[in-house]
């Protein structure tokens, strides 16, 4: 139990530091549905959900290759030599995109989605992969720290300068000040949350700069062909990964024909409700993956493993009721002509839970080295939530994309457990993992289903039930508890 705690324990710290920074980042919602139109806001998602599948394929899955093949000897040469080789994939993408904006604008961009947003975007997220090595670097020498300070400097400046361009300036110029005329487009707000980024993630890449070129290792170009080979798969599932994350908010402008830029904003707005299990999900991701290469080599315990997950799906399954008991609650930072999405919000949850269980299975082709077992199944993933989306979206809406998902990550996750089973075998307790899973979605049906016209006493109901949900759990694991806690 001792190796479980201390994959508690980092899954903590860096959930703490993900929680933080990520709870600042989601911040910028209300505060973008407040500055911005909805059609804006939804221009916003658009490019951001580029800038995430663009990033994986500039990444190249080089952060988990590292991971696989560092080792305290090779360390420095391999990080300057990985790290080369991105920068050198990021200064092709930005010429590529400043060559060919017209036919790129064309193409995606819209009235909202100029061919100064593409080219801020192509920036952006060239620079977040630069720094991508550097961060996996600290967290393969448990830098936690200092990895969750610069994480959280970089949310909180880039939140700063949102503030100052599109709350400060406008200020300005309603008290008639002249020389901010000549810094700032009223009438081209949305670009300033591109440029905020721009310079909060150039913070960074200028921060790492330095250690970077100090470094004391050789570029050795002989040691990328295995890395590669062992990454272009991790790639691959990566991308089809995002895909499946974003192809909704990237399609949708294309599938609505009415007002699909404010569709978009309503249903980005209210899919960020979900970020609670985003954020378990994403600490859990960046502890759970150097902890299970470093247990995999030294052959850890299956039934580890099997524990892990089984602890994963109890807190994963208590974010999900604790949203949805008190979505009064969590409205209170959404406007009310956002409040008609919230009908997405348990698919998200739910959708966001099977991707996290996806992910902690899909650790059977990653120790066995059947990488390509990862593509198949992301591809698989990519290519129904595709699908899906184009035949849902037109008849349903933006509730249409929410469902597409939710079925995507169910398909996957039951498909990786059964290719699992065959390849790397663990005795995974899922009649135990069912039992929560369904006793949550069930509290939450009948939570909602509360006929009490009274929202004070309701919401004070819906907390009993949850209390009495959490109480129950810990009463049925006090014992594993205990032996995790010693």
């Amino acid at each position: 139990m001792s190796k479980l705690k201390s994959l508690a324990g980092e899954t903590v710290i860096y959930g703490a530091s993900t929680i933080v920074s990520r709870l600042l980042a989601w911040l910028l919602m209300p505060f973008y549905i407040r500055t911005l139109d909805p059609e804006l806001f939804g221009g916003v998602t658009n490019i951001y959900s580029y800038i995430a599948v663009i990033l994986v394929v500039l990444t190249f899955g080089l952060e988990t290759g590292y991971f696989r093949f560092v080792t305290n000897e090779n360390k420095n040469d391999l990080l300057k030599t990985l790290t080369l080789f991105i920068t050198v994939l990021a200064v092709v993408f930005v010429s590529l995109v400043f060559v060919f904006i017209n036919p790129i604008t064309s193409t995606l961009g819209n009235q909202y989605l100029t061919s100064d947003i593409f080219k801020y975007g192509a920036i952006i997220v060239s620079i977040d992969a630069i720094v991508s090595l550097p961060f996996a670097d600290l967290r393969y020498r448990n830098q936690k720290m200092r990895y969750a300070s610069l994480r959280f400097f970089q949310v909180l400046l880039n939140i700063l300068l949102n503030v100052f361009f599109l709350v400060f300036l406008p200020y300005l110029i309603k008290k008639d000040i002249e020389w901010v005329n000549g810094i700032f487009d009223s009438n081209n707000r949305l670009k300033y949350v591109f440029i905020a980024n721009i310079l909060s993630s150039g913070f960074i890449g200028i921060y790492f700069l330095p250690s970077i070129l100090r470094s004391k290792g050789h570029l050795i170009f002989t040691t990328l062909k295995p890395i590669l080979k062992y990454s272009a798969p991790i790639m691959i599932v990566g991308l089809f990964g995002m895909l499946i994350q974003n192809i909704d908010k990237i399609l949708m402008i294309k599938l609505i024909d009415v007002a699909p830029m404010k569709s978009l904003g309503i249903y980005s707005a209210n899919f960020k409700i979900g970020v609670l299990m985003m954020l378990f999900i994403q600490s859990y991701r960046l502890a759970f993956e150097p902890f299970f290469f470093k247990e995999g080599k030294e052959n850890a315990s299956k039934d580890l493993y099997a524990t892990i997950l089984k602890y994963f799906v109890i807190f994963g399954i208590l974010i999900y009721v604790g949203v949805l008991s008190f979505i009064e609650v969590i409205n209170l930072f959404l406007l009310p002509e956002y409040f008609e999405g919230n009908v997405i919000i348990p698919y998200v949850l739910l959708g966001q839970l099977f991707f996290g269980i996806y992910y902690s299975l899909s650790l059977w082709y990653k120790l066995t080295d059947n990488t390509k077992y990862g593509a198949y199944i992301s591809g698989f993933g990519a290519v129904t939530v595709i699908i899906m989306n184009i035949v849902l979206v037109p008849l349903y809406g933006y509730v249409g994309a929410a469902i597409s998902s939710f079925i995507c990550f169910f398909l996957m996750m039951v498909l990786s457990y059964f290719l699992g089973q065959k390849y790397y075998p663990i005795n995974y307790p899922i009649r135990t993992i069912l039992l929560y899973m369904f006793s949550g979605v069930l509290l939450v049906y009948i939570s909602g289903k509360l006929p009490i016209n009274n929202d004070l006493f309701l919401l004070g109901t819906k907390a009993v039930i949850f209390v009495g949900y959490l109480a129950t759990i810990v009463l049925i694991e006090r014992r594993n508890f205990i032996k995790i806690l010693r």
